[in-house]
């Protein structure tokens, strides 16, 4: 299911972020940092040039705290603390209003006491240590900061720091991955974009995990064909990671039947992996998926179904059929066959997922992944009554490991999974809205799509 449209028509707004960070660039890029030995030759930065790392825009204060000091080592040879303690409290402070991301605007928040850096002295020596200690800070703050609606006010001082001298350090990415998360958590996917891209493109950056989350959020924003752009290569990282320790992505990855029969059919199935193993394939099963996304979003539902068959058997066998990562993407592997107008076996995938659904135990330990399932499935039920009602169950194919022959066979002589009605329908987007109003909040991409669904059934009914 998507996050709430493809956000194209936000455009405009996504190229002001874009520009504001190639402005930003421009503004910090000096000369290439020298190697680690005489990156930080002259005298040992003084209080005003640490506090000076940090942009000239709104900080929250608790980021320079007496805890947060205490808590990062400053540079060696550096002031010393009781000097940077005083500085910070000579920094001007104020009240900034400020708000979630995806709220509309004029939407009342809180305010946040934040501190007001100076300004870098243009042309000053580079100082990737007194970098590396201001980005310790933000990435504490960051981590530590459950407020969405800080997110903005660390955004121009993460950036500031990823931007300068080609960001060749590890502390400003991890600090920026915080900021990028956070944007995603909350549905910003559009201010999330720039920071991942430029992840991305630091040395400090380039592995599976980064390359995966930028092309999660081209998915999000709706840049399908950019994400596969960006996906395709990630792809081929993890199934050779896959290979080098004997194991394959190719074909139906799940459990034989010689497992089902020999084990518990919810699984997991791990006696032969090592623990390595398991993050190896799961990791692949999660760019299956994302991938998949992207190619769903270009209507290319066949190609999406395949590579959703190979990451429901990978997170089967390693995670169980009751993970909410394994039921969401069986509910994808439907939405894929629906769109192909194969409702039998769509209703068929959609009952197989949900069957190993434990609703409270899901919402209590997984509570957005349970408003996710209850989205998609809600979705899923919309599209089949509509699509029954012009089509027909469709033609049947073979299923798993089962030929059309024996699906027909089966069909005839089993009893089906029902299939649902404008009532179920109803409630169905009913129960969606409200879960993802609480699991998300009432601004995310998500729970706009939930209400989109129920005022279209609401529609519908009357």
């Amino acid at each position: 299911m998507g996050d709430g449209g493809s956000f194209r028509a936000e455009a405009r707004e996504g190229g002001r972020v874009h520009q504001a960070g190639r402005d930003l660039y421009l503004t910090y890029a000096g000369p290439a940092p020298e190697p680690d030995g005489t990156a930080d030759a002259g005298p040992p930065p003084e209080p005003a040039d640490l506090t000076a790392r940090f942009a000239e825009a709104p900080l929250p204060a608790h980021t320079l705290d007496p805890q947060a000091l205490a808590a990062v080592p400053l540079p060696d040879p550096g002031p010393a603390p009781a000097d940077v303690a005083e500085a910070v409290a000579a920094l001007a402070v104020e009240d900034v209003p400020a708000a979630v991301p995806t709220a509309p605007r004029g939407t009342a928040h809180g305010p946040v006491r934040c501190l007001r850096p100076p300004a870098a002295r243009p042309g000053g020596p580079a100082r990737p240590a007194s970098d590396a200690w201001a980005a310790a800070l933000l990435d504490r703050a960051l981590l530590r900061s459950a407020d969405a609606a800080e997110l903005p006010l660390f955004a121009p001082h993460v950036r500031a720091l990823l931007w300068r001298a080609g960001a060749t350090r590890p502390a400003p990415v991890a600090a920026a991955r915080r900021l990028r998360d956070g944007y995603e958590r909350c549905g910003a996917y559009e201010a999330a974009l720039p920071f991942a891209e430029r992840i991305v493109a630091c040395p400090a950056g380039e592995g599976l995990a980064d390359a995966l989350a930028l092309g999660r959020l081209r998915v999000r924003c709706g840049d399908h064909a950019e994400a596969e752009t960006v996906l395709r290569p990630v792809l081929a990282r993890a199934d050779a990671a896959a290979c080098a320790r004997g194991l394959t992505l190719a074909g139906n990855t799940g459990p034989s039947l010689g497992e089902l029969l020999r084990e518990n059919a919810e699984g997991p199935f791990t006696g032969k992996l090592s623990t390595v193993d398991g993050d190896v394939l799961v990791r692949a099963a999660d760019v299956l998926t994302v991938l998949a996304e992207a190619l769903h979003g270009q209507r290319r539902y066949a190609e999406s179904e395949r590579l959703l068959h190979s990451a429901t058997g990978l997170y089967w066998r390693i995670l169980g059929a009751a993970h909410p990562a394994r039921i969401l993407t069986q509910l994808h592997r439907a939405r894929s066959r629906a769109r192909q107008r194969l409702w039998s076996e769509a209703l068929s995938l959609l009952h197989d997922a949900l069957a190993f659904r434990d609703a409270e135990a899901l919402a209590r330990d997984h509570p957005r992944a349970a408003a996710l399932i209850r989205l998609t499935h809600a979705g899923l039920a919309d599209e089949a009554i509509r699509g029954l009602a012009e089509d027909g169950p469709g033609r049947t194919r073979a299923v798993g490991m089962f030929p059309a022959p024996v699906v027909r066979f089966l069909d005839a002589t089993v009893s089906k999974p029902p299939k649902p009605t404008p009532a179920d329908a109803d409630r169905l987007a009913t129960e969606a809205a409200a879960a993802c109003e609480s699991a998300y909040g009432p601004w995310h991409p998500r729970t706009r799509t939930a209400r989109e669904l129920l005022a279209r059934r609401e529609g519908a009914d009357g």
